[in-house]
């Protein structure tokens, strides 16, 4: 880590916050939580992870864990990527959850990245080009949520934009590309492979 880590750092907490605002005011307007959720379906191996910011933060979330956590997310992570390199289609890698999920519970939630924090809810985001992406909330969400608030949509825009923006900060200052990793591999691999 280097000093223009926690720059980064300190950019991405505050991104953070206005997310997990916007996304709690959504929320609260459906009434919806994912209390009581396991997770299975939201918390699955292959959530991608495009930036070094949300990267170093997560690691810098494995050392704040006690010693005998971050141990046995080290096992899982290193069982997942290795099941995924054995067979990634195969049921072992696809039934599997994240590395971090403990009975439903995230064991990094403060360190969690921008997917899990805006995961549930339906979302659209408007890319430069000015096409637009959608997507769908959970099936706890559809199921439960949106036949009393069937026009409740995150827009996700701004929060892709500065995200992007953070990204092509930390790429200058390193001076190379971010690798995409799944949260699994970001902890098998640490600090090396990013």
């Amino acid at each position: 880590m280097t000093p223009d880590d926690d720059i980064i750092i300190s950019q991405l907490k505050a991104l953070y916050e206005e997310m997990d605002a916007v996304y709690r005011a959504a929320a609260d307007q459906a009434g919806f939580s994912c209390h009581g959720c396991d997770g299975v379906r939201c918390c699955t191996v292959d959530v991608p992870i495009h930036t070094y910011a949300e990267m170093v933060y997560l690691i810098r979330g494995i050392d704040e864990l006690s010693p005998s956590l971050q141990e046995e997310i080290g096992h899982r992570a290193r069982r997942l990527v290795w099941a995924k390199d054995r067979a990634p289609q195969g049921v072992e890698y696809r039934n599997a959850v994240c590395a971090v999920n403990f009975e439903g519970q995230c064991a990094l939630y403060e360190y969690r990245p921008m997917i899990c924090r805006l995961a549930g809810i339906p979302y659209i985001a408007i890319r430069p080009d000015m096409t637009s992406v959608e997507g769908r909330g959970c099936e706890r969400f559809e199921n439960e949520f949106e036949p009393t608030h069937p026009d409740l949509v995150l827009d996700r825009s701004s929060f892709y934009i500065r995200m992007s923006q953070l990204e092509l900060h930390a790429v200058k200052l390193r001076r190379r590309k971010t690798p995409v990793h799944t949260v699994g591999e970001i902890i098998y691999y640490g600090t090396q492979g990013l």
